[in-house]
Order: C-alpha cells, then sequence, then structure tokens
C-alpha cells in the first residue's frame, strides 16, 4: 500500500492538459524532422554491412516482438532434406515462395488453437470450449521492390472463433485461452516501417497496436493465459492500452543508444471502445491520445561450459610426440532483456465510485529476462528465468492496479527433444479498492485478489508445427472468495502454412 500512496502523490496531470491533437502533431513532425535528418547524418559507426536488407525475424530478441506474423522460429536450410526443415507446412510452393522473397514479398497464413476444460472449480464445472484464430500477413519489402532501402510495409487480418471458458464457466479475471476475443474477422495492421542509422533507428506508423512494440517479449506466447500472453493484461484492462486484435492509429519512433541500450517512444489513439472488425479508422470527441516511453537493456553475459569442449589445432610444425589436440571450455553467452516503461493517456476514463469522466490516466511497466544457464555453447538448451510488473496506481479508474507475472522455460529438458520448451508461470493481480466497493454495494463481494500458476510443454514437432499440452490452477477466481478455486487442463496448437 505504501508504494501505491507514494504514486498517487505524482499528479502527471501537471506535465500533459493539451487536447490530444497537439501532442499527436508534435510527435509526428518531430518524427518527420528526425526522418529528414537521417538522410544526411549518421553518428552511429558503419560497420554493420547495409548491402542486405534488415532480417525482419529477429525472433533472437524477445523484446523485438512486434512483426506478429513472421515465424517465431530460426531460419531453415536452402535446401531442405527433410521435413524437420521446412519452415511452413505448405512448403516452398514449387519455388514460389523463393521467387516472392527475392521481390521482397513474404506471405503468412497461421492457424493458433485452444483447447480447455475445467473438471474442478470454478462457477459451473466440467465445461470446454474451443477457441482459434487464423491470421493472413503480408510483408513487403521496399528495397527489393522497387529499391527503397530499409522500408516495410506491413498488413495482417485475423479471424477469430470459439468461446470463453473463463466466461462461460470460472468467472476469473485472467482469461485461461489467449487466442480468445472479439470471435469475428477483424482487419489488423496496416502499417509503414522506415529504418535509418544503418538500422539502428526506425520509425513506425499507421493501423497498429501499442502491445506489438511496448511491454511485448516473445515469451510471453508460449504460455496459454491471456494474462501473460501477449501483454500484462493490467495495461489494456486499465488504461486503454492497444493490443492485439485490436488495432488503433499511432506512430513509433526506436533508437539504439548504445550496443546494448535502446529507447523507443509511441504516440497512439486511445479509444474507449474497439472497432468490431477493425475498420473503423475515425476519430471521435471521446478519443485521446497515449504516449509511451520505453528505455531497454539487452546484455550479454559469457562463462565457460565443460559441456561444450572445442578442439585446439595442432601446430603444423611440432614434433609428433606433441601434436595433439587439447580440449578447451568454448564460451557460454547468457542473454538478457531489461526494460522499464510508462504510459499517459489524456482520453476521459469512467470512475468505479463516480459518474464523472476524469482524463490524465498513467501507469508504470517492468520486464526482466535472463538466460541463467545453457548446456553448452552450440544449442539453445538451457534455462531462462524472467518476471513482470505493472503499476496503475489509480485506484478510481484501474481495475487492476498491480499485476506481477513471472515464470521459468527450460528448451531441450528431455533428452532428444533439443528444441521443447517447458515452462512454468504465475499471475498474480489485485483489485482495486474502488472497484471493490462498487462490486460491495451491488452485493457482489468484495473482490481482492487473484493468483494463476501454469504449467506446460511445447512439443516442436517441425518448424512450423507444435503442440502444448498445458495445465493451470486459478486461485480465489474474480477475486471474490465465494467462486471455488479451478483446475483448468488444456492444449494449445500451433500451425505456420
Amino acid at each position: 500500500m505504501s508504494l501505491v500512496s507514494t504514486f498517487q502523490l505524482f499528479n502527471v496531470s501537471t506535465l500533459l492538459t493539451a487536447r490530444w491533437q497537439l501532442p499527436f502533431l508534435i510527435f509526428f513532425f518531430v518524427s518527420v524532422a528526425f526522418c529528414h535528418a537521417a538522410e544526411e547524418y549518421s553518428p552511429f559507426p558503419t560497420a554493420v554491412s547495409i548491402d542486405e536488407p534488415a532480417d525482419m525475424d529477429d525472433s533472437s530478441n524477445p523484446e523485438d516482438a512486434g512483426n506478429r506474423f513472421i515465424s517465431p522460429y530460426d531460419a531453415m536450410a536452402n535446401m531442405p532434406h527433410n521435413i524437420m526443415e521446412f519452415e511452413h507446412a505448405s512448403g516452398n510452393w514449387g519455388g514460389g515462395r523463393d521467387f516472392l522473397d527475392r521481390h521482397g514479398v513474404e506471405i503468412s497464413l497461421t492457424y493458433t488453437s485452444d483447447m480447455a476444460g475445467n473438471p474442478v472449480g470454478g462457477k459451473s464445472p466440467y465445461g470446454f470450449t474451443y477457441c482459434d484464430n487464423i491470421a493472413l500477413g503480408l510483408l513487403l519489402q521496399t528495397e527489393k521492390l522497387f529499391g527503397w532501402k530499409d522500408g516495410y510495409f506491413m498488413m495482417s487480418v485475423l479471424q477469430r472463433d470459439g468461446l470463453n471458458l473463463s466466461q462461460k464457466n470460472i468467472g476469473n479475471q485472467f482469461t485461461v485461452q489467449q487466442v480468445f476475443g472479439g470471435p469475428t474477422f477483424h482487419w489488423y495492421e496496416l502499417s509503414y516501417e522506415q529504418k535509418f542509422f544503418d538500422t539502428h533507428a526506425s520509425l513506425k506508423l499507421g493501423r497498429l497496436a501499442a502491445g506489438d512494440d511496448f511491454a511485448v517479449s516473445s515469451l510471453y506466447w508460449l504460455y496459454m493465459n491471456n494474462g501473460i500472453d501477449g501483454n500484462l493484461q493490467a495495461l489494456p484492462v486499465n488504461g486503454r492500452f492497444s493490443t492485439y486484435p485490436n488495432a488503433v492509429w499511432g506512430s513509433r519512433l526506436k533508437v539504439d543508444l548504445t550496443s546494448t541500450t535502446s529507447a523507443r517512444f509511441g504516440v497512439y489513439q486511445a479509444t474507449p471502445l474497439n472497432s468490431i472488425n477493425g475498420l473503423n479508422w475515425d476519430f471521435y470527441p471521446s478519443n485521446g491520445v497515449m504516449l509511451l516511453g520505453q528505455y531497454s537493456w539487452n546484455p550479454e553475459f559469457s562463462y565457460h561450459s565443460s559441456a561444450s569442449l572445442e578442439k585446439e589445432p595442432a601446430a603444423a610444425f611440432s614434433d609428433s610426440s606433441s601434436n595433439k589436440n587439447i580440449n578447451k571450455p568454448s564460451a557460454c553467452s547468457l542473454e538478457g532483456h531489461y526494460w522499464m516503461g510508462g504510459y499517459y493517456s489524456t482520453m476521459e476514463y469512467s470512475q468505479f465510485n463516480s459518474s464523472t469522466m476524469v482524463p490524465n490516466a498513467y501507469g508504470f511497466y517492468w520486464h526482466a529476462d535472463q538466460t541463467v544457464y545453457r548446456v553448452d555453447a552450440t544449442s539453445d538448451k538451457g534455462l531462462i528465468l524472467w518476471s513482470a510488473y505493472a503499476l496503475s496506481p489509480q485506484q478510481n479508474v484501474s481495475k487492476v492496479p498491480f499485476q506481477a507475472n513471472g515464470g521459468a522455460i527450460y528448451t531441450g529438458l528431455i533428452p532428444g527433444r533439443d528444441n521443447d520448451a517447458t515452462i512454468l508461470g504465475f499471475i498474480y493481480g489485485n483489485f482495486s479498492s474502488s472497484y471493490a466497493g462498487v462490486q460491495q454495494t451491488a452485493g457482489n463481494g468484495s473482490p481482492n485478489y487473484e493468483l494463476v500458476y501454469e504449467a506446460g510443454y511445447r512439443i516442436n514437432f517441425t518448424k512450423y508445427a507444435y503442440f502444448q499440452p498445458d495445465v493451470q490452477w486459478i486461485i480465489n477466481p474474480g477475486g471474490l472468495g465465494s467462486t471455488p478455486n479451478a483446475l483448468v487442463i488444456g492444449a494449445q496448437t500451433g500451425i505456420i502454412f
């Protein structure tokens, strides 16, 4: 409580009082000026080759997880020799994919489904639901298309279907199936990204979501519960922070400050209602603007592992008695990703304890993930620990003012299954006193907190298909204390066509 009280003393409304149009225009013209300057001057070293366009599939960095429809798997060999080397279920289309790629066109079709049932607990036990997400994406690289360096057009649409077990049978806050949400057709992204300074800086604008570039990690995608997968759920619930599959008008600027640090800034439309099909692109008087900032540090530590031995070649003219291979431990890299950020919104929000609307909502978030163990330097087998936090201290407008997530991911735990992932995670969220007071007055009890534990095992059959058995234990569903704790057993499936 003392930490929350401290943040409540900070009155952000004194920082920005203008309507959303002013900050949006300021950010737009500053971004244009930055882009113009980038063409004439680059303060970054030119050691990095710029002969080839940047690879948009930067899945090695969990922070750069915004290009959602690109394959999260490592690049395959150019000449696959067996099914394990194929990147797509539909193959290479008789060379068609390679032809399109050479001309700057990448097409992606993905299918993800969540099946879940609650044999124990919840408001109505013995339920079972299925939901899925089918997404079609198109990436156009302007350099390959017509010679404009480091430019990318991105478009995507999706179709969602199915039912929500949390709503239907459990009654909890952190929904147990991450792909559920708006079971209908959505036009999602229509954006353009331009990179500068040998790709050390980039500007992205159009129809997109803040959650693609802020407070997001590809590690989150391994989980089935929506309290983890995607973004910290407290951010969209409290501040109308835009997330997949609901795009808004927005712009994001990212700059690499050093080889291990970066900063990003964003301006996004804040709207109280999502477009049902993603086709309503209007601004309304009730809309505002959300400003975001994030600072990131991506260190890489190393240690010598005795599990991986590299051989030192013998000298060319040495005595035969001393001409032997000397085994020595090789260095294993331990990557980490740390960031902190915050948002401020000019939109007017409903209050739990008042009929008046109030603007100037704000919040903060933190993330840390660190590879703490790697079996050897030649594989990704090892252990990652991570945690994430969100704080939205305004109890009158924030339903979940504090959320804490954490987990562990071990790749290659079972011998012979080097690419499978064993996941453990938890979610904790406490409900605001204002929200609890309203619920208590209505005779619905007094919500206090909800806690979720999740465990799963992702079986990567190939680079394009996985199956993930999953179990979740929901403690204090909805925070009421009157709904029995729920056991959820389910599975997640994904295919890249």
